[in-house]
């Protein structure tokens, strides 16, 4: 009895398996049909889609140089029926451009590629129906010379804030100096690479970073980036006595001051600081580098019965010198 149970449910069991495939194979099917109807009229749709086609400059002569940078690719906008679109997106109809530079090379260092230039290149790969909405660059230069470059050096182009307390004792370039490709006039108005504009703030130690340099039309850098290392360093403010000195005075004349020295006050960092020269036994600073003047021509222009001093000259590194008093007794002798 329980052996004739047993075939009862597994043929039931068997007959419902076989409804169930059944109902999912026509769920199956009817899926699959309106999937197909659905992509068949999507593709049908008329759409415009930005698409990116390689640019090559072919036939360069090897004592030129392309002095920037042509584009790589150019984007342009195609309006078609959906599968078409679909061609250009992940077929393999469109080829790079290879534009021959014996076509459009003036002779002078210059080359355009019109927009109209670009679309006929571009329509010859299209199909028929389709239609370019837009194009970016709307055409293509190059620069070129015949190897006329010079050397120049690497100079900062950028806003740079230390820490509080810090200044930006040196800046590093390697390379130091770059060589630039240009044509001769473009190339004699060219005497630095400049850094591309960056900006940098509170930072206390060394930082190295790679830069690109500032791109210059008609030119270019070799090489194109370099490596900057901002050094940083602590603010210590200092004082030196420094002996007044007068200018501009006649070979008959002699001006005296009272006192005849002056302390200087002024700000430096500490690896400078520690570079400066100081008198070996009480290792004070020497005042070596710093002049504090009085301008005997101001004193015979405005006579007055106490003369300015000013700090005319300091040694690299110094920062906010000021004299401690701003005016001296003085006295003007006969030789």
């Amino acid at each position: 009895m329980k052996i004739g149970f047993l075939r009862k449910y597994s043929k039931i069991k068997k007959f419902l398996l076989s409804l169930v495939k059944k109902e999912f194979l026509i769920f199956m099917f009817f899926l699959f049909l309106s999937g197909s109807f659905w992509l068949v009229m999507t593709l049908n749709e008329t759409y415009e889609k930005e698409i990116t086609i390689g640019v090559n400059i072919i036939n360069v002569p090897k004592s030129l140089i392309i002095t920037n940078d042509v584009p790589a690719t150019i984007r342009i906008t195609v309006r078609d029926k959906g599968y078409m679109i679909g061609g250009y997106l992940y077929g393999d109809v469109l080829k790079p451009l290879n534009i021959d530079f014996r076509n459009y090379a003036d002779g002078k260092g210059h080359g355009t590629i019109s927009y109209a230039d670009l679309q006929k290149m571009i329509y010859q790969q299209l199909y028929n129906s389709s239609k370019i909405t837009s194009m970016k660059p709307d055409k293509v230069e190059f620069f070129y010379n015949f190897g006329k470059s010079k050397k120049v050096p690497v100079r900062l182009s950028g806003t740079i804030y230390p820490q509080n307390g810090y200044y930006l004792a040196e800046t590093r370039f390697s390379p130091d100096s770059v060589t630039v490709y240009a044509a001769k006039e473009l190339l004699d108005s060219i005497h630095n690479a400049y850094t591309s504009r960056f900006f940098v703030s509170n930072f206390g130690d060394t930082l190295t970073k790679t830069i690109e340099l500032r791109k210059v039309k008609g030119a270019k850098f070799v090489p194109a980036s370099v490596s900057m290392k901002l050094i940083p360093d602590i603010l210590t403010e200092e004082t030196v006595e420094v002996p007044i000195e007068a200018i501009n005075t006649p070979p008959d004349k002699l001006v005296r001051t009272f006192p005849s020295k002056v302390k200087v006050k002024f700000v430096v960092g500490a690896a400078r600081l520690s570079q400066m020269p100081k008198n070996a036994e009480t290792k004070q600073l020497l005042p070596q580098g710093f002049r504090v003047v009085v301008d005997y021509n101001q004193l015979v222009a405005n006579p007055t019965e106490k003369c300015r001093i000013s700090v005319f000259t300091t040694p690299k590194g110094i920062r906010n010198a000021k004299p401690d008093i701003s005016e001296v007794d003085y006295l003007i002798e006969q030789q």
